[in-house]
């Protein structure tokens, strides 16, 4: 093997890793509205209804992880403490315009045990970036194996 050879596979190797775990370059639009994603999911777990309504964009549709859908006022009212702990990967975000497409997963730990995937429709509107629509889905747990 040549040293040309190995530095291409190298090089290779790096931009694939890069690329499989979604990171973005710091400022860019895609890390500012993941950044975004977090505040808002700290907002959540805080039960802080004004920070949480204050990413949410007033024609807000909202789909939960049980299949209900909710308007901004009837999110907010949904949003209260809790004890959970939640790490979030696996993004991914495409810039189209105004509108950015987020997905997501992420591991729910406390009172609650379970992992979900997050599909988030962000817009710029007047300067600053909102959520227009967001849809949960569960992770089923892998099936047991029957021995």
């Amino acid at each position: 093997m040549t040293m040309k050879y190995i530095l291409s596979i190298l090089v290779l190797i790096l931009g694939i890793s890069s690329i499989a775990f979604g990171q973005y370059k710091k400022g860019s639009v895609e890390d500012k509205l993941i950044q975004l994603d977090k505040a808002w999911t700290s907002a959540e777990l805080k039960g802080d209804k004004r920070a949480a309504g204050a990413l949410v964009a007033d024609d807000f549709v909202g789909t939960t992880q049980r299949g209900e859908v909710q308007n901004k006022v009837q999110y907010i009212a949904s949003v209260v403490p809790n004890a959970d702990m939640v790490k979030s990967d696996e993004y991914k975000v495409t810039i189209y315009g105004n509108t950015a497409v987020m997905t997501h997963r992420s591991m729910v730990s406390g009172v609650r045990n379970i992992q979900f995937r997050s599909t988030h429709i962000w817009m710029k509107r007047g300067g600053k970036w909102q959520i227009v629509a967001h849809h949960g889905s569960l992770i089923a747990p892998p099936e047991e194996e029957s021995q």
